[in-house]
């Protein structure tokens, strides 16, 4: 079995859980090591966290400490697998004074192109080859909203059904976890990176922060134009937002929009790090 080591990691990024065939609720949780000097991304896959005990479940700005095995077959060189129960909840850090306090750690990171890091994963994932990112637009996104495929929306669907009646090692009877919802719209951003000769770019959101708000507005007429207003307008208009984007394993070129990172224009006072 590959060598434990324990590592602290500022959660910047939630995705939304997914079903895998195997009938297992997982999710996957990216941010920058605070442990050392360093200051690199890391990606903690898989995460049960709808199953992880109270006292272990962590907000996105917030330091977990937690013991971490090399994934034994996932090539991006950012990919650690969590050892159960082993996570530990740390210091949050605020978004007061303009964000001040967390602006250093995704300034540590720096920023690619978007044209960049698809070039660069064509030829697959692999050790110098970054999987995970801060990409600033050249101009803020649009929101796409598109019905999924059905076929698709009852697959998955029937995944959450079966898995619904399976009782699993986690389960607390006192404590039922809501049923696993299948959301049957596939919102993305489409726009264009910093490249000169970028031609665009359409990437699906999966921030577990979609689905709330969508479940949230769901019932009203008006509820795309709420999405927009969220997506487009509250985190883009005013704001230095950038984009934290990450790939899919199986398909390293084709990158997804795992969260925003959206503190308000204009300069700082200069804060402590970690």
């Amino acid at each position: 079995m590959p060598e434990a080591q324990t590592i602290e990691v500022l959660v910047l990024v939630k995705a939304a859980p997914v079903m895998t065939q195997n009938l297992d609720e997982t999710m996957c949780v990216a941010g920058v090591r605070v442990d050392g000097d360093a200051r690199e991304w890391i990606r903690l896959h898989p995460v049960p966290f709808r199953d992880l005990a109270d006292d272990s479940k962590f907000a996105k700005y917030q330091v977990v400490k937690v013991r971490v095995i090399r994934h034994h077959t996932d090539r991006r060189p950012e990919t650690w697998t969590p050892v159960h129960g082993t996570i530990v909840r740390g210091e949050s850090i605020s978004s007061d004074r303009r964000w001040a306090a967390r602006r250093p750690f995704i300034d540590a990171l720096g920023e690619q192109t978007m044209c960049e890091l698809v070039e660069r994963n064509r030829g697959g994932s692999g050790p110098g080859v970054l999987s995970l990112s801060v990409v600033r637009p050249l101009d803020p996104p649009k929101l796409v909203i598109a019905e999924r495929d059905p076929e698709q929306v009852k697959k998955w669907q029937d995944r959450a059904t079966a898995a619904a009646g399976r009782p699993s090692l986690f389960d607390d009877p006192d404590k039922p976890k809501p049923p696993f919802e299948v959301i049957p719209w596939r919102f993305s951003y489409r726009y264009r990176c910093q490249e000169g000769q970028c031609s665009g770019h359409e990437q699906t959101i999966v921030d577990w922060g979609a689905a709330p708000l969508w479940r949230h507005v769901r019932r009203r007429a008006d509820w795309r134009d709420a999405m927009v207003q969220k997506f487009e307008h509250q985190m883009w208009q005013g704001r230095d937002s950038v984009l934290f984007v990450g790939n899919m394993e199986q398909y390293p070129w084709n990158f997804l929009v795992l969260g925003v990172f959206w503190p308000p224009e204009g300069a700082v006072q200069r804060v402590f790090d970690l």
